[in-house]
């Protein structure tokens, strides 16, 4: 639960950035993507992948692993 909510957070933040680009796209005449338009679109790709890891993994995507794994013969 506890990685879960960040997660959820990021999606959150992702969303209202998306939706602020959307604004900014639509409501001006066409354009060449400012610095600004472009930072937000970088927020907005990596708010959504890491927001998308930490809500549908959860705390396993921190969980420790033995590699190489251990022989089983």
């Amino acid at each position: 639960m506890n990685i879960r909510l960040p997660g959820a957070a990021l999606l959150a933040l992702c969303a209202f950035v998306l939706h602020r680009l959307h604004m900014l796209v639509h409501v001006q005449p066409w354009h060449q993507a400012s610095p600004p338009e472009l930072a937000l679109g970088l927020i907005a790709v990596l708010t959504g992948v890491c927001g998308a890891a930490c809500f549908l993994v959860g705390p396993a995507l921190f969980r420790s692993y033995n590699w190489p794994p251990p022989d089983s013969d």
